[in-house]
């Protein structure tokens, strides 16, 4: 009888075989043949790039030198306790001098502090370390020199009731403001400074003497107060909500798993419905983001008053601008027509890539622990960063004390470069200049361990990143290339992978991270050196290094996409790293429109998922903690921006997705490459039958011939 096929299948086998024939000229290797002995994974190996491990173990050697010094020169104090202007550490034992009892802060001028440039330059103004801080507002009789001694707040060893007579001088503070703590430091209250009925805050804004800019003070103690209070909003909010965000987490892995669950028997339809949804929910978007910018229209009425402010930490401001509404409503928009455009073009090509996505659907499900695999690299991955900021902030608190040269008596210039000078040197007797504590100068034996910290980060990041993926593709080979799955699959495909990959290719996994690594590294040494260049005016030299940056993130992307199929062959055949390469990029040369059809329009399909289930969370999330569920509006608590848990809600469940989406990518790349071997080696007749599932043989026109009933038949869905 003659098979009947429809006008769609007739379709998908013509655009499948249209993909031309593999490329056997011999200029990207000759196609693999076939070998009787060949079915999975090789089990007879040996150890691959030694070389690669013996220095990589060398290296985290040298990390471990690096950490000692860390340990041993770095000093928890001086990060957690603030330094006075003598260079003392505020509530802790300083050699002979006791401070335990003086833990705060406190800033002869504290319009010095509060601009930006106090992070790279100092806080260029005498400072002391108090029992508390300031509770009322003082400042320095220069006209009558009546100062009581108790109100004055001096350097250690002067004399007050002396200083007490005396016109103010850097040796007492000229005035202070009644003031809250921030991180250990004496900040003016805002409230303080604004009141007009306060006899001290009038008076301080009208001493001729002492130009003080007290607007300069208010603004910057806004900021700093209005972003405590931002944090402790931000907190509250946690606190109350923290288990219904973990409840929407659950309901992201539940989601992802039957996702991937499903795919096995409807990818198809999945994947339609999954593209309809994303792009309903970003047309929903769309029209709430112009819906809410209309409604900001019609109570506002050409107000002039309601324009967007500059900067404010009040994010609620923000929300209340209808250029906040239309920027979002145009990122959905443009968003939402590539979505579409993709979809009219990729429509056939789309239908083609399913087939290898239900495929791996089998897989996953088939070996369910692969699932689970991700926790692993997800927890060594954390151990690699917690020891790389461990030694980081330990070797910024290294080195030995660096004094600034101030001005006594007249206004410090924050912006320029401070002039270095001897801390342990006296100043007392210099009566135009004083030498302050300023910063903790290390020589470049702490710049060169700093970048090999960071080095580290890079390359022991990637190695975890591979040692995954080599583990997952070796159990996804080992399906692939077993006809039938349920009966000669091994018990612990992952277990048997993940041990030859611990056992033999280690050298090979450290060989590719390191390639990465090296291009990551002068990425980020180009990122700073633009970083240090944007005040200068060498316009040329930063498009110039903008532009090296820009070929480095091309050459990285395309080395971890070389990377990843290397390990792929690694995991199959054993062989070192640059033969595993060479042999993945020649085989993808070889059948490159299959890869341009099937492998890049799975990833895409797989990132619409992970955009469907993302969303479905975050929007339920949103209408969940915005009360705007009809009989649970009395289940959420009261927030003061009800958007934290949300967007908790939405980056958590996108990164959940992704661990869950990673291992089915990796199932698609690995089965994808094996599928192009099973074409290379085999043609489907009685001594050289596919592996390949009958539905992946239907769209590609091919099958196997008919066998004898005791011939093993290839399994199929």
């Amino acid at each position: 009888m003659t098979e009947t096929r429809s006008a769609s299948d007739e379709d998908l086998i013509a655009m499948a075989r249209s993909q031309g024939p593999v490329d056997d000229s011999g200029k990207y290797g000759k196609p693999r043949t076939f070998d009787p002995t060949f079915h999975g994974p090789i089990k007879k190996r040996s150890c691959t790039d030694v070389i690669c491990l013996i220095l990589l173990l060398a290296f985290i050697g040298g990390w471990g030198v690096v950490a000692y010094f860390a340990f041993a020169n770095g000093n928890w104090d001086r990060l957690l306790y603030p330094t006075d202007s003598r260079g003392r550490i505020c509530g802790r034992q300083n050699g002979d001098v006791d401070l335990t009892n003086r833990p705060y802060l406190f800033y002869f001028d504290i319009s010095t502090c509060l601009g930006p440039q106090t992070l790279f330059h100092g806080c260029r103004t005498p400072s002391v370390c108090v029992t508390q801080c300031p509770n009322k507002t003082f400042v320095w009789d220069n006209i009558d020199f009546k100062n009581d001694p108790a109100d004055l707040i001096c350097l250690d060893g002067v004399d007050k009731i002396a200083q007490a007579t005396k016109p103010s001088s850097q040796r007492c503070a000229s005035y202070y403001v009644q003031s809250g703590t921030i991180g250990g430091r004496c900040i003016p209250i805002l409230n303080v400074l604004q009141s007009s009925d306060n006899r001290n805050a009038t008076r301080l804004a009208a001493v001729p003497e002492l130009p003080v800019p007290q607007a300069q003070i208010a603004n910057g103690t806004k900021n700093l107060f209005d972003a405590r209070a931002v944090l402790e909003k931000i907190f509250y909010d946690f606190s109350v909500s923290w288990w219904m965000i973990f409840i929407a987490f659950g309901m992201t892995m539940v989601i992802s798993f039957l996702w991937i669950v499903i795919m096995r028997w409807v990818a198809g339809p999945m994947v339609w419905l999954g593209m309809l949804a994303v792009l309903g929910l970003l047309s929903y978007a769309v029209y709430y983001c112009f819906t809410r910018m209309a409604a900001i229209d019609a109570l506002r009425k050409g107000d002039p008053g309601g324009q967007a402010p500059l900067f404010t930490l009040d994010i609620n401001s923000y929300l209340a601008q209808r250029e906040t509404w239309m920027a979002f409503g145009i990122i959905s928009a443009i968003v939402l027509g590539i979505l579409v455009l993709i979809a009219l073009f990729l429509r056939n090509r789309i239908r083609l890539a399913v087939a290898l996505l239900e495929e791996a659907s089998k897989s996953v499900s088939t070996m369910m622990c692969t699932l689970m695999f991700p926790i692993l690299p997800f927890i060594l991955q954390l151990v690699v960063f917690g020891f790389w900021g461990l030694l980081a902030v330990l070797m910024s608190s290294a080195g030995e004390q660096k004094g600034i040269l101030v001005t006594k008596g007249a206004p410090q210039n924050t912006s320029a470069e401070p002039v270095s000078c001897d801390l342990k040197q006296n100043f007392a007797s210099n009566a135009t200049h004083e030498c302050i504590f300023g910063d903790y100068q290390r020589d470049s034996m702490y710049a060169y361990l700093q970048l090999y910290n960071i080095f580290g980060l890079f390359w022991l990041g990637f190695f975890v990143v591979g040692l995954g993926e080599m583990a997952l593709a070796g159990a996804f080979a080992s399906f692939y290339f077993t006809r039938r799955k349920v009966d000669d699959l091994s018990a612990f495909p992952l277990g048997a992978s993940f041990g030859r990959c611990f056992r033999y290719h280690l050298g090979s996994i450290a060989f590719g991270s390191l390639i990465i690594a090296v291009v990551r590294f002068i990425r980020w040494i180009l990122e700073q050196l633009d970083q240090k260049l944007k005040k200068s005016e060498l316009g040329i030299a930063r498009f110039l290094l903008k532009c090296c940056a820009c070929c480095l993130w091309c050459l990285e992307k395309f080395l971890k996409f070389i990377n990843r199929n290397a390990y792929i062959m690694v995991a199959i055949y054993g062989k070192n790293f640059c033969r595993s390469a060479k042999n993945a990029f020649e085989l993808l040369m070889r059948n490159i429109l299959r890869v341009v059809v099937l492998d890049k329009v799975t990833d895409f399909l797989l990132f619409l998922g992970k955009l469907v289930i993302v969303g479905a969370v975050g929007v339920g999330s949103f209408f969940f903690f915005a009360r705007r569920i009809p009989g649970l509006e009395q289940y959420p608590p009261m927030l003061n921006y009800y958007y934290v848990p949300v967007i908790t809600v939405i980056v958590g469940s996108y990164l959940i997705a992704s661990a869950f989406f990673g291992v089915y990518a990796m199932a698609v790349d690995t089965l994808f490459l094996c599928f192009l071997e099973d074409l290379e080696r085999n043609d489907g007749s009685k001594e050289r039958p596919y592996y390949m599932s009958k539905n992946l043989m239907k769209i590609l026109g091919k099958k196997n011939k008919k066998a004898k009933k005791e011939n093993i038949k290839t399994t199929a869905a």
